[in-house]
């Protein structure tokens, strides 16, 4: 696996997100990190853009999964995002952190998972 990795890091998203349908009633900001590993020496060497991945389409496909779905847990956030980013041809493994705007400060709260492409 190549040590290459796009990153994407305070993704903030408002969603719908909480144990309780009370807390769910009400949208609340998360924040992500992505690191999105994938070899990235044929786009260095040819500065070609078709041999990357578009950082905004990895953005905006996140941004809008998570802003219209609505979860009891982060961790099925982080799920459904890595399964999203592991969709890219050339994704071999993906880093999902997420944390709740609101626990965002000292001590930060929130978790992270690591996926990586079967087959």
């Amino acid at each position: 696996m190549s040590g290459d990795r796009i990153f994407v890091e305070n993704l903030v998203v408002s969603c719908r997100v909480g144990i309780t349908e009370k807390e769910r009633s009400r949208r609340q900001a998360v924040i992500l990190d992505l690191h999105i590993f994938r070899d990235l020496r044929e786009a260095g060497i040819s500065d070609d853009r078709g041999k990357t991945s578009d950082y905004a389409a990895l953005r905006e496909s996140v941004f809008e999964l998570v802003s219209r779905g609505e979860f009891k847990l982060l961790e099925s956030i982080a799920e459904k995002v890595a399964s999203r980013l592991l969709e890219g041809a050339a994704v071999s493994q993906v880093n999902v952190k997420i944390r709740k705007k609101k626990y965002s400060t000292s001590p930060n709260i929130g978790i992270e998972i690591t996926r990586t492409r079967h087959g």
